[in-house]
């Protein structure tokens, strides 16, 4: 028997999936819950005492500067941690290494550890229509086997792949167009964005020196009049179109 009494949930999901399989996981869990979205929440916490689900994209082989900043203000006290790293059926580069090392920096007790792929933030042909079936199981398997783990109270070492100092971050220089006859100022985008670089008085418009092309905007607009366009976006996404078909599992670590 789990003796939690109340499971976290902690994510940043600009297009959802993240989030979507945070709550998968959680499911197999029969325990009060709460969420903290780090697209908008940005407060330190300590959590004591609980369980935590954490699950972070990647972005070019690293983990999002915002998620890291927020998440850094996040520390726990006799807390177990079930880490999800969600990333495009490309590579994740550093990001597993360095998601881990900062949790154990902030005294969370890593129990499990997830990289799970899902369809491609930004080219949306890669792992298109993922996680599906097959990942969902493996997802909902690995979640049994964690509460196995914690009723038997087992403690290891968890070691992932990674080298430091990690891989330069960079931000894709792409460009964000809004269709202006689509848009209809819902101010959807304003709201999520977690860098602001959206214009309140002109949100057709996007600062792109704020932006990091999370996507977030593009998947929150109800009318699809968000997109990403610009050179360096159609050459990245042809190399990625013929560098990604493979398709990747699922990995996992108890």
């Amino acid at each position: 028997m789990l003796k939690f009494d109340k499971l976290s949930k902690i994510y940043f999901s600009p297009s959802g999936t993240t989030e979507k399989i945070v709550t998968e996981i959680a499911k197999n869990f029969n325990i009060s819950q709460e969420n903290y979205d780090l697209l908008s929440f940005d407060e330190a916490k300590e959590f004591s005492d609980e369980l935590v689900i954490i699950g972070i994209p990647v972005f070019n082989g690293r983990i999002p500067k915002t998620a890291c900043e927020r998440l850094s203000k996040m520390k726990a006290k006799n807390t177990k941690a079930i880490v999800v790293l969600n990333y495009g059926n490309m590579d994740y580069g550093d990001a597993l290494l360095e998601l881990t090392e900062l949790l154990k920096e902030n005294n969370f007790e890593i129990v499990g550890v997830a990289t799970t792929v899902s369809q491609h933030s930004q080219f949306g042909e890669i792992g298109r229509n993922r996680p599906d079936e097959n990942d969902l199981k493996k997802i909902n398997e690995f979640g049994r086997n964690i509460i196995k783990k914690l009723e038997t109270d087992s403690v290891n070492e968890i070691f992932v792949g990674g080298y430091k100092p990690y891989q330069q971050y960079t931000t894709p220089d792409f460009e964000l167009k809004c269709n202006e006859d689509k848009c209809i100022e819902c101010m959807d985008c304003f709201y999520t964005c977690p860098e602001d670089a959206i214009p309140e008085d002109s949100p057709t418009t996007t600062n792109m020196s704020d932006c990091t092309s999370c996507s977030t905007c593009i998947n929150v607009c109800p009318e699809g009049a968000r997109s990403f366009t610009g050179p360096k976006f159609y050459t990245d996404y042809q190399n990625a179109i013929e560098d990604s078909f493979e398709r990747k599992e699922a990995e996992f670590y108890l």
